[in-house]
């Protein structure tokens, strides 16, 4: 009767897994707002700098339908080893959200579950990176890759996943345990105004 709370996933159908992995990821994407609103309303406790001007031409560009580049992010990592960004900076409300974004209960223990998130996502990139890199992976793997952090990839060319997950891996090989907080929120840098998400949502 309800195969997707009652079964499970090895007793999918190849249409049953299509759609229950759109409708985690729709329920997922449904996030995303709060935490740019999140990301926009902490901005103004930056120190006044260059740092500060490049987030907020980021911002800037995600709140008119466009994405930053892997470089232009990384120009900003600092701010997310320390206030306003890092993991321990966030509000219960932010974190919250941001659980959510990654298909993870709003619970107890919201810092620990994210940190867990984090090193399991940059584990998987860098075996990707191991593995001879995204050019190596397969249809299924890349979708399957792209799922996970946030994309809606159904109808994107294995190029258009490859070039999209490439400037994902650009970033999250400079990330570590003090940025974890950067790597969580990709999916809004990366993927907030992608056309296919949108087409989920809106």
């Amino acid at each position: 009767m309800k195969p997707r709370k009652l079964l499970c996933s090895h007793f999918w159908s190849i249409q049953q897994r299509a759609e229950f992995s759109i409708e985690d990821l729709t329920d997922r994407l449904r996030n995303n707002k709060p935490v740019f609103r999140a990301l926009q309303a902490k901005s103004d406790n930056i120190a006044p700098g260059e740092t500060k001007e490049r987030w907020t031409r980021i911002l800037g560009l995600l709140g008119s339908g466009v994405h930053p580049s892997a470089q232009a992010i990384l120009a900003c990592k600092e701010l997310f080893s320390k206030e306003p960004y890092s993991l321990a900076s966030l509000s219960r409300a932010h974190m919250g959200h941001l659980l959510k974004m990654h298909g993870l209960r709003s619970t107890l223990f919201r810092r620990k579950k994210l940190k867990y998130k984090a090193r399991l996502i940059l584990e998987m990139d860098k075996a990707i990176v191991r593995e001879g890199g995204v050019g190596n992976l397969s249809t299924d793997s890349l979708r399957n890759a792209c799922h996970i952090r946030g994309l809606n990839s159904s109808h994107l060319t294995n190029q258009g996943m490859r070039d999209w997950l490439q400037q994902w891996i650009d970033v999250s090989q400079n990330i570590d345990a003090n940025t974890y907080s950067l790597l969580l929120h990709c999916p809004i840098l990366f993927a907030y105004n992608h056309p296919q998400n949108w087409v989920l949502i809106y």
